[in-house]
């Protein structure tokens, strides 16, 4: 069943659910705020890869004064994302590419991704990171999270895969180890990495040369 495709498109229509929005709001919100709590994030461009309908990207330019830049490989969800920033004073730039062929002409002051990266084998995996670490001009930030094999992840998924509702394809949670040695790799500070219920999150900066 983990090898199945994934469902992008089944899964940005599902963002829409109250129970999603309210998952959005109190865990992975929260988890974002807590992370970034305290370090010197100041206003200026921001690129999220793996988007979808860009909950997150809309709360961070709330929180930063951050123009977005969104990638997505799902048409559906940059377009309910569109529909979601269109009531804001935020107008996005949407990007319908996979992040293994990313290659855009800028950098950016905060590059960040939920839930991506654990869908990748090496090398495609490696790949991925390069293609979020490039996008990171000096002094800015990059923020990943990934699941991790704790047993809040563990039950969460053996749920869904026994009721037939999982719906993200290969996946294979990170340890703190395997993902911090991508941000070393790339000679990114990291600032601060948190743990929470069946995610890690770390975030680090680009240093100015």
């Amino acid at each position: 069943m983990t090898d199945l495709k994934a469902d992008w498109d089944a899964y940005a229509s599902s963002t829409n659910s109250v129970i999603i929005q309210a998952y959005y709001y109190f865990s992975v919100w929260r988890s974002y705020f807590l992370l970034l709590r305290g370090l010197p994030i100041s206003s200026g461009t921001m690129l999220e890869i793996g988007a979808s309908t860009g909950q997150n990207s809309l709360r961070l330019s709330k929180k930063y004064q951050l123009q977005p830049t969104l990638v997505d490989t799902s048409p559906l969800a940059l377009k309910l994302a569109q529909q979601r920033f269109a009531l804001t004073d935020f107008s996005p730039i949407l990007v319908n590419e996979n992040v293994l062929s990313l290659s855009l002409p800028e950098t950016y002051d905060v590059v960040h991704s939920h839930g991506l990266l654990e869908h990748f084998r090496d090398p495609e995996q490696t790949l991925a990171f390069n293609n979020h670490a490039k996008h990171v001009r000096e002094g800015g930030w990059l923020i990943c999270w990934v699941p991790t094999p704790d047993i809040p992840y563990r039950l969460n998924r053996w749920y869904l895969e026994t009721t037939h509702q999982w719906i993200f394809g290969y996946e294979r949670p990170l340890t703190v180890t395997e993902f911090a040695r991508f941000f070393h790799q790339e000679q990114l500070h990291i600032r601060k990495i948190r743990h929470f219920p069946g995610w890690l999150g770390i975030a680090a900066q680009r240093p100015i040369s």
